[in-house]
């Protein structure tokens, strides 16, 4: 029989990264990771860096709000309803005013799986650090 588990709110971690707030709630075998954000402003804050994933495929389902998903080199306005799939290896930034999504992650996000580049692809920071 397969074991469940569940995860309250106030079992979620949190991390406050300034602009976005995460509450993250990860599967016990860290395969899968569903997570719900807050932005206020862009992630990264900078507008010529993006996040790298070398693991890490996920689906974001926006609640609310209106903002921006940058995938590479493409920009896509976004609202509630709307789903963006980000595949491994792209280059992927958030822009909203009180936009609010989940994130579904195969597999659960770790720091060493993650650079901060530029719109070239080249590493500006290591997130592991």
């Amino acid at each position: 029989m397969a074991r469940f588990k569940i995860i309250k709110k106030s079992q979620a971690k949190i991390v406050d990264l300034g602009t976005k707030i995460i509450r993250k709630y990860a599967s016990s075998d860290r395969k899968l990771e569903i997570n719900h954000m807050k932005i206020t402003g862009r992630h990264p804050e900078n507008p010529d860096h993006f996040i790298f994933e070398t693991k890490c495929h996920f689906m974001v389902y926006i609640i609310s709000g209106e903002g921006y998903v940058y995938c590479d080199d493409k920009k896509f306005k976004v609202g509630a309803g709307d789903v963006i799939d980000v595949p491994v290896s792209t280059r992927y930034a958030v822009e909203g005013d009180n936009l609010e999504y989940l994130t579904c992650e195969h597999p659960a996000w770790f720091a060493e799986q993650a650079s901060i580049v530029d719109s070239k692809g080249i590493m500006i920071e290591d997130t592991k650090k």
